[in-house]
């Protein structure tokens, strides 16, 4: 047993595409490595992009909904979001080593904002909904000093806090009409709190900047527009200055020139989502529809006269430079005195050069889930995945995505390419089947109504002009692919429940599919028929074949492997791969000596498929692992999570495996002169092998197509039918006059 451990090796990720970029202000970077510091499932990602590494903290029993970096950048501190019921957890970190100095859980359920004071000295959470709270903890005795309700009864809850850059005993918070300025009396254990003036106002808070002088805040609001604020600070006692209040300046939007007075008011679409006060004065504010915009406030008019501007918002704001990006900006990081970081809740994120105003799309991943993964036919340069309403295919070697083929509010349940590379076979839980050109990402053919409550399997196979798909509804069904036809061969009914994936042997004359109700059946789609069910008390959720088609391997949510003979279905070894979750995916390479398992435990495991031990282990997931991918190369393979993760894993050279059965010396008839010349005549049998492709595009001719450091997003066409135009002659039976017009 100690041997099969120490034989068990360390997998290394090549890259990792993923960010949680819903997470508010989850995103930071570290003052002295330049490293950038965010939230990924439930752990904290540490990345240099310059070299390319990337490493994970962990500590979270669950999902990270708050970050924060210290000033000196020597801290870190998170909270998590929880069950009902349970404590969420504030855990600070020391960077350097990368280990948890301190946590508590005060906070019930979730942890709503976390900030550092100056210097420092304390560490600020408010918690969410069901807790409602603000806790201080020292860093000096790393403890908790006191805890306060965050909000009176009349107002909402408080959604962000913000320090204040020269004093570390002051904070703000601010949120759903909660707008509120606080002292830590540290030696007392106490708060003081003062609300701010907002004169006739009414304002949700989503975001908060302090100026460096602790002089002015402004905060962004749902409502699109910015909220200005004077704090009057003074001593801890009094919070603010004796006589004097902190109050709201004004409400500010753009001004629009071309419109008249009192119409020239411009607010943001969909709130203000993220602020930054620059130098001179100017902000840069990010709008929750994707608009970047660079603003001023103006010196033509004084901020008096518009006291009689007949709206709520005063067109204060003068607009110099405007971008936009696709979703909700959550983030802005500055880099360098020039460059920001702008990250999205679409998991995006993007460099802007305020200068030159220069916006490029720097890393991107998936959404949500990633459920399907797949590399075309001897072809390891790029991979394909498929999620939320998207089909995204990506670079091995560059590391970046290349191509994204959107389809808006459906998700591609799996992605397989042909074997020749000339289209993206894909399927969809809308019931429709749709193939792409793979460089334009350009609509072939679509099959509508495929299956009647959606797709959610796909196998091709090696002609191309041969798909079985697999439905929710517990068809198997059988398509013939031809340039200007798609038709439908045979249904095969045996499954009670979803199809969870097919795979096609390599002589094209078997397809095994795997159902949640237990079985796996082995179809012989020649002539139609089921030739072998296998059942197991397990839901499964992958069937493969061996690459010689005469075994069959699966796993479910018992957390068995289980290997099967083809001709008569028996069962000849069972593997436990997890024994608290299931497994997953399944990947076997190309050779068939080591395959892939991955599970909810988020665990990636590679296997000798013969001796049925693990040979490597991997463990840099932040969340279930649901896909994988073998590379035709076999010295890597792609795994991604529920996260929207995905990563990209090394294989050890002395598991890469060799050909199945070893290539033997090949010999080679003398050439010999005959004088009776026999002619050549052409076999009657085609195999397929000397059909010539057709023109046009192919997935190796991406990477050249693709320029460096480039995207290319294509919208899908809707495949709907249009309605016919309905005779008005049919109820009535009139039969109008033919020679009229």
């Amino acid at each position: 047993m100690a041997e099969a451990q120490d034989a068990c090796r360390q997998l290394l990720p090549r890259a990792i595409f993923g960010i949680n970029g819903k997470v508010e202000n989850g995103v930071r970077q570290h003052p002295r490595t330049g490293s950038i510091i965010f939230a990924l499932g439930n752990k904290i990602g540490i990345a240099d992009y310059k070299k390319n590494t990337q490493e994970f903290v962990a500590g979270h029993t669950n999902t990270i909904s708050c970050l924060d970096l210290s000033k000196s950048g020597k801290y870190l501190a998170s909270g998590q979001i929880n069950h009902m019921g349970f404590r969420g957890y504030v855990i600070i970190w020391d960077y350097d080593s990368r280990k948890e100095i301190a946590r508590h859980d005060l906070h019930k359920v979730s942890v709503q904002a976390i900030c550092f004071t100056a210097e420092d000295r304390c560490v600020v959470s408010i918690g969410g909904v069901d807790d409602g709270s603000v806790i201080v903890f020292d860093m000096e005795t790393f403890s908790p000093i006191c805890q306060t309700p965050a909000s009176r009864a009349i107002s909402g809850n408080a959604l962000t806090v913000r320090p204040l850059h020269n004093n570390p005993y002051f904070f703000v918070t601010a949120g759903d009409r909660h707008l509120r300025l606080w002292s830590i009396l540290r030696e007392q254990k106490k708060l003081y709190v003062q609300d701010v003036l907002m004169a006739s106002k009414t304002r949700v808070f989503y975001c908060a900047r302090i100026d460096k002088k602790d002089e002015f805040a402004y905060l962004g609001t749902g409502t699109g527009d910015i909220v200005k604020i004077v704090l009057n600070c003074c001593d801890r006692d009094h919070v603010s200055r004796e006589g004097s209040t902190s109050c709201i300046l004004g409400a500010f939007g753009t001004h629009n020139p071309r419109k008249p007075t009192g119409k020239d008011c411009n607010r943001f679409v969909n709130g203000v989502r993220a602020l930054y006060i620059l130098e001179g004065g100017r902000l840069l504010i990010g709008a929750g529809n994707g608009d970047i915009e660079l603003v001023e406030e103006r010196t033509d008019v004084p901020l008096i006269n518009f006291r009689e501007y007949p709206g709520p918002t005063w067109p204060y704001l003068r607009t110099l430079k405007k971008t936009h990006v696709s979703g909700r900006i959550s983030s802005f990081v500055r880099s360098t005195t020039d460059m920001f970081y702008i990250c999205t809740d679409t998991n995006e994120i993007y460099g802007l050069k305020i200068n030159s105003w220069v916006l490029k799309l720097l890393r991107t991943c998936h959404t949500k889930s990633v459920f399907c993964i797949t590399f075309p036919k001897n072809y390891s340069a790029v991979f394909a995945t498929s999620g939320k309403e998207s089909i995204r295919i990506w670079s091995s070697g560059r590391k970046q995505e290349l191509l994204r083929i959107m389809v808006y509010n459906f998700n591609c349940a799996c992605v397989r390419f042909t074997h020749d590379g000339t289209s993206i076979v894909s399927v969809w839980n809308d019931g429709i089947i749709r193939a792409f050109t793979p460089i334009t990402g350009r609509l072939i053919y679509a099959i509508p109504n495929a299956h009647n409550k959606g797709c959610s399997a796909l196998a091709v196979a090696s002609t191309g002009r041969l798909i079985v798909t697999g439905g929710i509804e517990g068809q198997v069904r059988v398509w013939k692919i031809e340039p200007y036809r798609q038709a439908l061969l045979g249904v095969l009914k045996d499954h009670s429940g979803p199809i969870t994936s097919l795979d096609i042997n390599y002589l094209d004359t078997e397809v095994i599919s795997a159902c949640t109700d237990g079985s796996c059946v082995i179809w012989d789609i020649k002539r139609m028929t089921r030739k072998q069910v296998v059942t197991a008390n397990t839901q499964f959720m992958t069937a493969a074949f061996f690459p010689t088609g005469v075994q069959v391997i699966t796993c479910g949510s018992d957390g068995r492997i289980i290997y099967w003979m083809v001709y008569n279905g028996a069962l000849i070894r069972e593997l436990t791969a997890s024994k608290k979750s299931s497994v997953n995916c399944l990947a076997i390479n190309d050779t068939g000596d080591y395959f892939i398992s991955v599970g909810s435990d988020l665990q990636v495991k590679l296997w000798n498929y013969n001796s049925g031990a693990v040979v490597g282990l991997g463990s840099e997931h932040a969340s279930s692992v649901i896909s994988c991918a073998y590379s035709p190369c076999m010295s890597m393979f792609v795994t991604g999570s529920t996260d929207g993760s995905l990563i990209i894993w090394d294989v050890p050279r002395e598991f890469w495996g060799r050909p199945n059965p070893p290539e033997g010396p090949r010999y080679s008839l003398p050439k010999t002169s005959s004088k009776n010349k026999f002619r050549e005549v052409p076999s009657r049998v085609n195999s397929g092998t000397n059909l010539k492709t057709v023109k046009g595009e192919n997935i190796d001719g991406l990477l050249k197509a693709t320029p460096k450091d480039d995207l290319c997003c294509v919208e899908c066409p809707p495949c709907a039918k249009k309605e016919e135009k309905k005779d008005p002659y049919a109820e009535c039976g009139i039969v109008p006059d033919v020679r009229k017009c």
